[in-house]
């Protein structure tokens, strides 16, 4: 398997048990908050998502790129002063950030959820948890520019394994709050296990940031990179918040809990490739020499992506309403049917999240973020004529259909700009997945049950067959089957013996 198989594979495999704990998460939230509940912490966490961007600056992505040089030159000081200088300024802005915050609750309550500030408090205390997220991030970006991917992998499993445990101690007796200090936990865990394989991974001299090592020229090597970062993911932010308010103002927040739900269930696999596009794909691209280096690491993962993903989707389209019922509750099973638009808007998100990375690479700053806003405007506005007919079913049709017309504009940006070159195979695979998806998720919306499981299975059956004559699906495929079989003959022999 070539390195970034095996680093999609870690990450990967984290993501899957991040999966399970996030199914564990879901099935306790769902059970003791109820529709409503779940609507009311998906606003909270959205709130706080859009103030962990902001004090985390954009800084993630200059961080990375910037430390990655300097441990490809082994100047570990080098590496203390951008680790100290980066960690120093956003710990002082996330405590201001998280102060106003706490200052400006009933005001961020009554916006979000039109209440009159009823949710202050809840407000105020998910907020306090800012800092520690940002400062986990800074040991995250060591990791990830290092490319110590056991080192995040294993951080991140045992945060996700522990905090299932805080979880369910505080929600049974403390209901919301119970839920909110489950998540403040999560950050905390992350935080200790990402500062203990810092010092273990990469040194104790890497570990605790200096002020008498703080350069400001640091920080503004990162602020190219943070405004877009920063403009970008809080504009990404605000819209699934304004999508959601839109919701609960028209449909109750017993709706914008299943389309909650709808939109943690289609991206729960996302884990690992956004764990392997931060801790591999980025370092990658960045050390790529020429452009015909580059598009080969662009056309190399994006066809990994499309041969791997288009088969979980099938499967979490197929069994949506199954899983609905088994993992959460009765009350959420009209979450499945919003699957069958969310994940197809998915397909096509992976795609041009791939494709927009080297524009981050090579410091097109101001178009990455034009083409972010310009998929904002579509969606919002998408959203906006069509959810007065269609309710949450507008809101997922609005996203699969931005996001389609955002790759198209994000692939051929690539191709003018920096003459981005789309292999043959690349984009076999491509129609492959996204004929796969769209036929499964067309299939599923007009047949009943049973007919749908044997039409998504026979068309699973036939990608699998024209995919398998495609030489890198067929490597991988036997690659996987091959160590599958190694694996069970040494389990055999073991227990032979």
């Amino acid at each position: 398997m070539s390195s970034l198989q095996k680093a999609f594979a870690a990450f990967t495999g984290a993501s899957m048990i991040g999966s399970l704990t996030q199914v564990a998460k879901g099935k306790l939230t769902a059970v003791v908050l109820g529709p409503e509940g779940v609507g009311v912490l998906a606003q909270l966490t959205g709130v706080w998502s859009l103030f962990s961007v902001v004090s985390g600056f954009g800084f993630y992505n200059g961080m990375v790129r910037h430390l990655a040089g300097h441990w490809h030159e082994e100047d570990r000081a080098a590496m203390r002063r951008h680790m100290s200088s980066s960690a120093l300024f956003l710990l002082g802005i996330s405590l201001m950030l998280a102060l106003l915050g706490v200052i400006f609750s009933p005001q961020i309550s009554a916006l979000v959820f039109d209440d009159a500030g009823a949710r202050t408090n809840l407000v105020a205390l998910i907020l306090i948890s800012i800092p520690v997220f940002v400062m986990s991030q800074v040991y995250r970006a060591m990791l990830n520019a290092t490319r110590s991917v056991n080192a995040i992998v294993r951080a991140r499993i045992y945060a996700d394994v522990s905090s299932v445990v805080v979880l369910a101690v505080l929600i049974w007796p403390l209901g919301m709050v119970g839920a909110i200090m489950g998540y403040i936990g999560l950050h905390l865990l992350f935080l200790t296990y990402t500062v203990w394989f810092t010092h273990h991974t990469l040194g104790a001299d890497l570990v605790v940031p200096s002020a008498r090592d703080f350069r400001w020229s640091d920080i503004r090597r990162n602020l190219g990179f943070g405004i877009s970062g920063l403009i970008a993911a809080g504009i990404g932010i605000l819209t699934m918040l304004t999508v959601s308010r839109w919701i609960i103002l028209d449909l109750g927040l017993a709706q914008a809990g299943i389309y909650a739900m709808a939109l943690k269930v289609s991206s729960v696999y996302l884990g690992g490739l956004s764990g392997a596009a931060g801790g591999y794909y980025f370092p990658t691209l960045a050390a790529s020499k020429t452009n015909c280096e580059r598009d080969g690491h662009i056309n190399a993962t994006l066809s990994l992506y499309m041969y791997l993903i288009p088969p979980i989707i099938v499967v979490l389209m197929a069994g949506g309403d199954i899983m609905m019922l088994i993992l959460f509750s009765a009350e959420f099973i009209p979450a499945a049917a919003l699957l069958l638009l969310l994940l197809p808007g998915d397909l096509f998100r992976i795609a041009a999240e791939t494709m927009a990375m080297p524009l981050l690479v090579e410091k097109r700053l101001v178009i990455h973020t034009g083409l972010y806003g310009f998929w904002a405007a579509l969606y919002l506005g998408f959203a906006a004529w069509l959810m007065p007919q269609m309710g949450s079913s507008g809101a997922a049709l609005a996203y699969v259909g931005a996001q389609a017309i955002y790759v198209t504009v994000v692939f051929f940006t690539l191709q003018g700009l920096l003459g981005y070159k789309i292999s043959a195979g690349c984009v076999q695979s491509l129609l492959r997945g996204l004929a796969l998806v769209g036929t499964v998720a067309f299939v599923q919306w007009t047949q009943d049950r049973w007919i749908g499981y044997g039409l998504s299975t026979a068309l699973l059956l036939v990608w699998s067959a024209l995919s398998m004559r495609d030489p890198a699906f067929a490597k991988l495929a036997h690659s996987g089957l091959y160590k599958l079989g190694l694996a069970r003959a040494r389990n055999k022999g073991t227990s032979d013996k």
